[in-house]
C-alpha cells in the first residue's frame, strides 16, 4: 500500500494506492487478497495516536487501486471497497513514481501505465462538531493511547463534548447509537471515514460499557506506537461466563461496521447491538 502525500504537507489529504501486479487468480482470489490488505492500510491510519496527527483533521482523500494484470470480472472483486473503475483514468505523477520505485524495487520493470485504474471517493462526517471533538481530542490526549490508561479516551470524548456545548455519554450501550448518529449521514458508495481520535474513542466506549453495563472483566491492550511510528488498532481482551478469555478486534469490528462502504440498499443493524450480542451474558 503506498500513501501519497498531496503536495507533499503531511497535514493535507493524502492518497492511498494499492497496485495489482500479478492476476492471483480470478475475481474471488483478488477481492480475498486485496481485503486485509487495504483493511490494514485503513487501520493504520484510524489507530494513529493524538500525538503523531498534525494538528488539522486529517484524511485520505481517496483509495485508488492499479491494475496492471487482466483478471476477469476484476470491477466485482473490488467492489465492496467502493471502488469503481476510472472511465478517464488520470495517473498523477506522483502516483506514477511511487509505482515505478516500488516496481524497481522488487525487481521488476517500471510500467509505463496500468490497465485499468479504479478510484474509492472518501465522505467525511457532515457534523460539523466532529472536527471541533478531534481538535479536543487531540490537543487534550497529549501522549495518551487507547488503553493507556483504560477508558481514558471515552473520559476525553465526554470531556469535549460538554466543551462544545453537548451533553456527555453515559457508559451504557445506547450511547453508541449517539455516536453513530454523529458520524453518520453519508450515503452508500464511499468509505465512510471518521477522524482517528474519535475512532479510538468510540472503541474505547465499548470497553467501558462491557464493563459497566455488562459487567464484564475487560482488558485493554496498550496500543503504543512502534519505532516506525505505527500503533496497533484497537483491541481489548474480554472474560466470558465460563471464566474464559476471548479477544475481541474492536479496530477491525468498527473498520467493517462503520467504515467500509454500504452498499445501495445495504441497511446494517446499530453498533449497539452488536454490543448486546457481544457482550451480554448467554
Amino acid at each position: 500500500m503506498l500513501e501519497l502525500p498531496a503536495g507533499g504537507d503531511p497535514a493535507q489529504p493524502f492518497t492511498l494506492a494499492r497496485v495489482l501486479w500479478d492476476d492471483p487468480g480470478g475475481a474471488e482470489k483478488t477481492h480475498a487478497a486485496l481485503r486485509p490488505l487495504v483493511e490494514a492500510a485503513l487501520l493504520v491510519e484510524l489507530s494513529r495516536p493524538a500525538a503523531s496527527l498534525p494538528a488539522s483533521a486529517l484524511a485520505p482523500a481517496a483509495l485508488r487501486f492499479f491494475a496492471f494484470a487482466d483478471v476477469p470480472r476484476l470491477d466485482e472483486a473490488v467492489a465492496a471497497f467502493g471502488l469503481r473503475r476510472d472511465e478517464a483514468p488520470a495517473l498523477e505523477d506522483a502516483a506514477l513514481r511511487a509505482i515505478r520505485g516500488e516496481a524497481s524495487a522488487s525487481g521488476r520493470e517500471p510500467p509505463e501505465a496500468p490497465l485499468a485504474t479504479y478510484t474509492a471517493p472518501v465522505a467525511l462526517p457532515v457534523n460539523r462538531r466532529v472536527a471541533a471533538l478531534q481538535a479536543r481530542l487531540r490537543a487534550s490526549l497529549g501522549e495518551a493511547v487507547f488503553g493507556a490508561p483504560p477508558g481514558g479516551l471515552f473520559a476525553k470524548l465526554n470531556e469535549a463534548l460538554e466543551a462544545e456545548g453537548a451533553s456527555g455519554l453515559a457508559p451504557i450501550a445506547t450511547s453508541l447509537d449517539t455516536l453513530e448518529h454523529l458520524l453518520a449521514g453519508r450515503p452508500p458508495g464511499p468509505l465512510r471515514w471518521m477522524p482517528p481520535l474519535l475512532f479510538q474513542a468510540l472503541a474505547d466506549a465499548i470497553g467501558v460499557i462491557a464493563t459497566q453495563e455488562f459487567g464484564r472483566k475487560v482488558q485493554w491492550a496498550e496500543c503504543h506506537a512502534d519505532d516506525e511510528g505505527v500503533a496497533p488498532p484497537p483491541l481489548l481482551r474480554s472474560r466470558g461466563a465460563d471464566g474464559s478469555w476471548e479477544h475481541v478486534p474492536l479496530g477491525l469490528h468498527l473498520l467493517r461496521w462503520c467504515v467500509m462502504p454500504l452498499q445501495p440498499g445495504e441497511q446494517i443493524p446499530p453498533l449497539s447491538e452488536w454490543m448486546l450480542d457481544q457482550f451480554a451474558e448467554r
